[in-house]
Order: structure tokens, then C-alpha cells, then sequence
């Protein structure tokens, strides 16, 4: 989200806000929006995307970006052509939109013309598809196991981990007695995940492509994570499915975006089956049976890496669609 400098009137919205006085909020930010307050505009965007104070509407926070920026907030950009592309939460995708705001920032946005330059490098259909994937190679038949050589060029994984890296966060989870963020017990690695809100219309393609190549539509498709492990770190024996419950994770799809390091595979004890790949190469695997069921045979480990930086593209992939609904009972 756009984290702008607040101004009067943001300040007075969010006191207001804080006060249970929302609807006298929602009407401030209305009322410098029709001013040309773009961090009006840029605030009420924000609180349209997250749902927490008013209703989650999508649609309107991707309106409401454009509006921050068309006023010259540069932070408000960005979102707004990836919302504009990728039509998060059944908005109407607008890809051709996006691609042209984005070769218009290019100029003298370096970031901007480097997707715009990745872009142009795909073979992709006039609303992003791919024309085509590369062929599937089967490894295990039950469960189903696949590899696909050259998923990814290295261009578009340097993009990835260079995307990555500022951002990337120690994997934690909450301690049971005392509550506190510890580092994650089976996950010893770093990680950064891409919600619609940053999935820039090169990771949306990327997205777009991983659908097509497992038969899936783009709207299961939990954010993309890119997952870094320095010597030492390691993911112990797990499986990716959920719980039983609604909406089970039911396919693992990861991309190998560097090659330069020792150790790391992705090893299935129950399969006698490890792999590592080049840059760009893709594992795909099932996590369930035929009938939805856990299926254990697909427990595996990121092996111990010994030299140099993993990085890996981890996408999990739904058997329906997310819900982005966002909270309920909100006003407005």
C-alpha cells in the first residue's frame, strides 16, 4: 500500500477514523479529493484495499490509486497499473492499459522500463496469456511429479531476485508459550511474497504462465514468494497442503532463480526423487490424491544449502479461487 506524508486532512480522516467517527472520515477524504488531494485520494485507496475500516471494493481502491496518481503521486503509480493489469478480485483486467502507462513511465523510470523491456521479450497474447509453455517433463506419475526445463529466462529471474532482495524478511513464526515471532522451526530461510497490490505486470505474466502450465486459472494462485537460503539454512520435512478444510493448497510450483550455489535440492524421501535445476527450470507437484486427500508420499526437504545463495520462486496454487472479499460488516 501507498504510505504517503499525511496531510491536513488525512490527519483530521484518520483522527476522525480512530474516533468511530467514519462516516465524517469518509466524507473529509471525499471532499479533498474533489480539492485534488492526491494523499487524500491515496489514503482512501488504502483504506478501500485493506477493508478494515470501510468495505474492501477493489475496484475502487485501483480508481482511487489512478486518481493519487494522475494528481503526481508517484508511490500511487505502480499499484495502480498493477491493479490495472492483473484485476485483482474479479475487477476487469486492463492489460493494454497497463502496459501503456508503464512504457510511459519508462523514460525515466529505470524499474518501469526494465519490465517494460522483460515484457516485450515474452510471446504473450494481447491481454498478457502466454502463446505458448514449455514442455512438461513427467517424474513421478503418482503423485505427479513434473519438471519443465526453461520456464523462466535468466533475464526474468535476475529481475526476480533483484525484485527480491531488498525486501526479503527472516521466515518466523509465533512462539506457542510466549507469543513472540521466533524463527520458523522447519523453515530456516528468508522470504518475500508479492500480493496483487505489487505483482507488477511482469510477475502477473509470470503468474499467467504458471497457471497454463499446470492447468489451473490464475485466481487459485496464492501470492508469488521468492524464498532465499544462506549456507546453513534449510527447509526440514514438510508437506505444502493445508489442513482439512475449504480450499486446500493442491499444487506446489517452484522456479530455481540462481544456479551458484552447493547443496539446497529439493529432495521426496518417499520417491527416491531430488532435484535442483537451472536457472529458470520449474518443479511442479500435487499435494493431494486423486480424492483431495493429503498426500504424504509428497513430503520433502529443502535440503541444507553449504555455499553460496538459493534463491527459488514458490508459487501454491488453491483448488478454487482465493477469497479477497475482505472483512465483513463494513461501512460504505
Amino acid at each position: 500500500m501507498v504510505r504517503p506524508v499525511a496531510g491536513d486532512a488525512v490527519r483530521q480522516a484518520d483522527t476522525l477514523a480512530r474516533q468511530g467517527r467514519v462516516p465524517e472520515a469518509y466524507r473529509l477524504l471525499e471532499t479533498a479529493i474533489a480539492g485534488g488531494d492526491a494523499l487524500a485520494a491515496a489514503t482512501l485507496a488504502n483504506w478501500r484495499l485493506s477493508g478494515q475500516i470501510i468495505r474492501r471494493d477493489l475496484g475502487a481502491a485501483r480508481d482511487l490509486f489512478g486518481r493519487a496518481a494522475a494528481l503526481g503521486l508517484e508511490e500511487a503509480a505502480p499499484i495502480y497499473i498493477a491493479l490495472l493489469a492483473n484485476g485483482a478480485g474479479g475487477t476487469k483486467r486492463q492489460w493494454a492499459q497497463a502496459i501503456a502507462l508503464l512504457k510511459a513511465r519508462g523514460g525515466g523510470d529505470a524499474k518501469a522500463q526494465w519490465q517494460a523491456d522483460l515484457l516485450d521479450a515474452m510471446a504473450l497474447t494481447e491481454v498478457g496469456d502466454p502463446l505458448d509453455v514449455p514442455p512438461v517433463q513427467q517424474r513421478c506419475a503418482q503423485p505427479r511429479v513434473e519438471t519443465v526445463a526453461g520456464f523462466m529466462t535468466p533475464d526474468e529471474c535476475r529481475y526476480l531476485v533483484e525484485l527480491a532482495t531488498p525486501m526479503l524478511q527472516p521466515s518466523v513464526v509465533v512462539h506457542p508459550t510466549t507469543g513472540q515471532f521466533v524463527r520458523d522451526p522447519v523453515r530456516r530461510a528468508k522470504s518475500v511474497g508479492f500480493p496483487f497490490v505489487q505483482e507488477d505486470p511482469v510477475l502477473h505474466a509470470i503468474n499467467r504462465r504458471i497457471a497454463a502450465a499446470t492447468g489451473t486459472r490464475y485466481d487459485q494462485g496464492e501470492p508469488l514468494q521468492v524464498l532465499c537460503y544462506d549456507p546453513g539454512d534449510e527447509y526440514k520435512l514438510h508437506v505444502d497442503a493445508l489442513p482439512p478444510g475449504n480450499n486446500q493448497r493442491v499444487k506446489t510450483f517452484l522456479v530455481a532463480l540462481t544456479a551458484d550455489f552447493d547443496g539446497g535440492e529439493t529432495s521426496f524421501p518417499h520417491l527416491g526423487l531430488d532435484w535442483r535445476g537451472h536457472v529458470g527450470d520449474a518443479l511442479h507437484f500435487a499435494n493431494v490424491d486423486s480424492v483431495g486427500k493429503v498426500d504424504q508420499q509428497t513430503q520433502h526437504t529443502g535440503k541444507q544449502v553449504t555455499r553460496g545463495r538459493k534463491y527459488l520462486l514458490s508459487k501454491w496454487i488453491r483448488a478454487q479461487t482465493l477469497d479477497l472479499a475482505g472483512p465483513p460488516n463494513r461501512p460504505f
